[in-house]
């Protein structure tokens, strides 16, 4: 199956060489070997020339038409493998997972109960600002944690202007099931010292989005809840395939809910038209046939036979859809659903189903699917239905009772900005931003509505209606560290082996730098691309291609940095602290700080702490970017990056504060200097004052990142050890914190005096 997938690749690659190539330089041919008789335009072309360009014109007709035939039995071979295939996977399924139960699973993404937001017509927003329910939340929640940062900073709540309370952002870093643990002990630390009350983000890469969504579901904010149902979900694998078939069979409710994603994304691939759409003569002759887009047909037809012509084409109830300009109606079953899939995508326009939408059912299934303790063992399932949506999480963040939840993913943008193929390629990873409100690129400036997230949409226009993207979708897409690329494979295994064979490895790596930097062996996450054609796509270099792929895939953001500094960065959002959890592997060598300054730099994030670096040691193996910006921004600074290092290992100091730029900024000057921002930098460390002061996250096996068994007491030791660092330094971000809340009260002062 799969060579016959890559071949026929190969032969479309070959056909559309065929066919761009300038085939007026082939002469040669013999006079039988021409088809094609002289046109009266060619006849205008001097004799020679003029049969030249028929030969050849003659000959790339046959070649293509060779390349058709060809192409067409491997289309045949293709679809008859994957229907063996299919019936075979689906003889071997259990009932609960075969096409009955596969339908009534996909039913739930329509059911509009669940999703009211099927109703609602989406449009795409495109702006570098919040949106306004993110505004109006901000001030929500200042009014809302007012009484409670008063109380953390020990003055009265009436001395308290909410213009001068801090906007504090948690970036929690990716690690796995480690740094989930470990967030959540941070958090349970922050929650009893009353800090948890004052945040206003909760921004998360990876494992820690685990943490965060168990937060803003059944733990309704309290850590400890969240901690009481992972004591109970890690006992067991979630890739074993006897405790799956157990929750089909004793949990049917729920883990439709759990697969509905899955479900839905499987009947649509199978639903799709299998011929390739109409070539544009066809289409402009209105011979276009049956099995091309509907609009490409009715296009075709409207372009021969005027606009009346169209009725006898258009199925009856999609007539009024094109007459208003109005988008599909919402189907009410799968079978409608299917039927309209089938009248208004094209054959390719699926996106394909990978091992990360099942690996999000599982994690959604492991961790969100509330484990509540029972006497009899197996502990009780819970699962309210508005959890497998993002936009549900919402509620208690209008509210102001919870901060906002933002969950990041990048994608991996391989080419040239203006799609032209005559330039040299390059490669950037793009940060993507999840939040109950919006989902979009922070790069680009392209925003849609979390509840709309998942719906296929070309020139801005929706093209049919389907429930929002399942959580578990978005949370593996999060936190998909197994679609790395080559290279990001091969760092882990340079990060742990000794140094000697480090040197071994290096001239190899210099060698498949680029190439290995772009291959991805397992597909990222791929869904419809809401900013496919859009018209505010097209106004800008950038946006154009973003605009310009029918679907949009995703991967865990620590493929650019292990910690969310991007969403909290955003200079519109306004962030004054940020508080780092930082659980990641090899935690010293890594360049999440030189890639966040990168990034601070590139987008006008001129409060960011320059210089700011808490290691001494250098980052292994860096980037060019980052060795050029080390050499510019940290000269004489090294000294400082040593005195950090040194209170982290001989002074047991676990918060470190960065408040003050250490390093003159790249950017611009503009005029005053601007307010910096406080940094609070607390990695995941053995601590000497810790009952058990040799446990060390480290070297132990069990805080392997991809290890999802875990005993009870193997929880406790490690999320003790988060708490007891953040309790241990609770005075000193207290501290900060005021620091923090005078620098900005005084900055307010200080701007209205000067507009008296």
């Amino acid at each position: 199956m799969a060579w016959l997938v890559s071949a026929k690749g190969r032969l479309d690659g070959l056909a559309s060489q065929v066919q761009h190539l300038d085939w007026s330089a082939f002469t040669g041919f013999t006079a039988e070997e021409s088809e094609q008789p002289v046109t009266a335009e060619l006849a205008e072309q001097p004799a020679d020339s003029a049969q030249d360009i028929a030969k050849a014109s003659s000959f790339k007709d046959r070649i293509l038409r060779q390349l058709s035939a060809v192409q067409a039995q491997l289309n045949q071979q293709i679809d008859e493998t994957t229907a063996a295939l299919g019936h075979a996977v689906q003889n071997m399924l259990p009932p609960q997972l075969q096409r009955p139960w596969v339908a009534e699973c996909a039913q739930l993404c329509i059911d509009r109960e669940t999703h009211p937001e099927l109703l609602k017509t989406t449009s795409v927003r495109v702006s570098t600002d919040i949106c306004g329910q993110e505004v109006d939340f901000q001030q929500v929640r200042a009014n809302s944690i007012r009484n409670n940062f008063a109380k953390f900073i020990g003055v009265s709540a009436e001395s308290v202007d909410v213009r001068d309370i801090p906007v504090i952002g948690i970036a929690g870093s990716g690690g796995g099931f480690r740094a989930m643990i470990a967030t959540l002990g941070s958090y349970r630390a922050m929650h009893q010292a009353g800090l948890a009350q004052c945040v206003t983000y909760d921004a998360a890469v990876s494992g820690s989005s685990w943490a965060i969504a168990a937060l803003h579901t059944y733990a309704d904010g309290n850590p400890c809840k969240a901690l009481e149902s992972v004591h109970e979900a890690m006992k067991s694998s979630m890739f074993s395939t006897s405790n799956l078939t157990e929750f089909v069979n004793e949990h049917d409710r729920i883990a439709k809910h759990v697969f509905a994603n899955i479900a839905a994304r499987y009947l649509l691939s199978a639903a799709k038209v299998d011929d390739a759409p109409a070539d544009a003569a066809e289409l402009q002759s209105g011979n276009a046939p049956e099995q091309a887009t509907l609009a490409d047909r009715i296009l075709g037809v409207a372009a021969t036979q005027g606009y009346r012509a169209i009725d006898a084409l258009v199925p009856e109830k999609y007539r009024s859809w094109l007459d208003t300009g109005r988008p599909a109606p919402a189907p009410v079953s799968v079978d409608e659903l299917l039927e309209t899939a089938k009248n208004t995508l094209r054959s390719v326009s699926v996106p394909p189903l990978s091992i990360v939408d099942l690996y999000g059912a599982l994690l959604f299934r492991k961790l969100l699917v509330q484990h509540t303790k029972t006497d009899g063992g197996k502990p009780e399932l819970h699962l309210d239905p508005q959890w497998v949506k993002l936009s549900a999480q919402r509620a208690a963040v209008d509210q102001g009772r919870l901060p906002m939840p933002i969950y990041t993913a990048v994608r991996h943008f391989i080419g040239t900005d203006d799609n032209d193929p005559d330039k040299e390629q390059s490669h950037a990873y793009q940060w993507f931003e999840f939040n109950p409100y919006e989902v979009g690129s922070i790069d680009h400036g392209a925003w849609i509505p979390s509840w709309a997230f998942g719906r296929p949409m070309v020139n801005g226009r929706e093209q049919f209606k389907i429930g929002e993207a399942h959580f578990g979708s978005i949370i593996g897409a999060a936190s998909s560290a197994f679609c790395a690329s080559v290279k990001a494979m091969v760092m882990e295994i340079y990060m742990a082996v000794p140094s000697v064979v480090r040197t071994a490895m290096d001239p190899l790596l210099d060698r498949i730098e680029h190439g290995s930097e772009i291959a991805h062996p397992i597909p990222p996450y791929t869904l419809y691309n809401p900013f496919y054609r859009t018209e505010a796509a097209s106004d800008g270099v950038g946006l154009a291609e973003l605009g310009n792929k029918p679907f949009l895939s995703l991967m865990d953001a620590g493929m650019e940095n292990n910690l969310p500094f991007a969403p909290l960065l955003r200079p519109e959002r306004g962030v004054d602290v940020i508080v780092c959890l930082d659980a990641s592997a090899n935690i010293e060598i890594m360049p999440w700080f030189a890639r966040a300054e990168a990034w601070a730099g590139d987008h006008g994030a001129e409060r960011w702490p320059w210089g700011a670096r808490p290691w001494a040691a250098d980052p292994l193996r860096p980037s060019k970017v980052e060795v050029t910006l080390d050499q510019s921004t940290l000269s004489g600074t090294r000294s400082v990056r040593e005195s950090m290092n040194r209170r982290i290992h001989e002074d047991n100091i676990r918060c470190v504060v960065f408040d003050q730029p250490v390093a003159s900024s790249p950017l611009p000057k503009k005029g005053s200097v601007p307010r910096p921002m406080t940094l609070l930098y607390l990695p995941l460390l053995p601590n000497s004052k810790f009952r058990d002061p040799k446990f060390d996250p480290e070297t132990a096996d069990f805080c392997g990142t991809f290890n999802d068994q875990w005993t009870s007491d193997q929880i406790d030791l490690l999320a003790d050890l988060a708490s007891f660092n953040l309790t241990q330094e609770i005075e000193r971000i207290r501290e900060a914190m005021t620091v923090a809340y005078k620098r900005k009260r005084a900055h307010r002062l200080f701007q209205e005096g000067l507009h008296r």
